[in-house]
């Protein structure tokens, strides 16, 4: 299972989650001195969950950190993590 699957999974698991999207945008950092070729390390994530109700900024970006710890120690490098609940979401869509 390549690592964009396992995010998603983890997602879907952890956040029953009204939307979401997992865009792997390493090919974005080629030429910086982390880059690995044929290496998912970096990701753009969004996730629109109740699970993010009463939940401030800081504590909805650790709670999608802590579902991607084990990855963190495989080579992933950076994740921008945008959440949001259904009701914030409806706004700016």
């Amino acid at each position: 299972m390549n690592r964009k699957t396992k995010i998603e999974k983890m997602i879907s698991d952890r956040f029953q989650p009204y939307f979401f999207s997992v865009n792997d945008v390493s090919e974005q950092h080629r030429g910086h001195q982390s880059f690995k070729e044929n290496v998912e390390s970096h990701f753009e994530v969004m996730i629109v969950s109740q699970k993010f109700y009463n939940k401030n900024k800081i504590i909805r970006h650790r709670m999608v950190n802590e579902g991607l710890q084990k990855e963190f120690l495989s080579d992933l490098h950076s994740v921008s993590i945008k959440t949001y609940t259904v009701e914030e979401y409806k706004k700016i869509s």
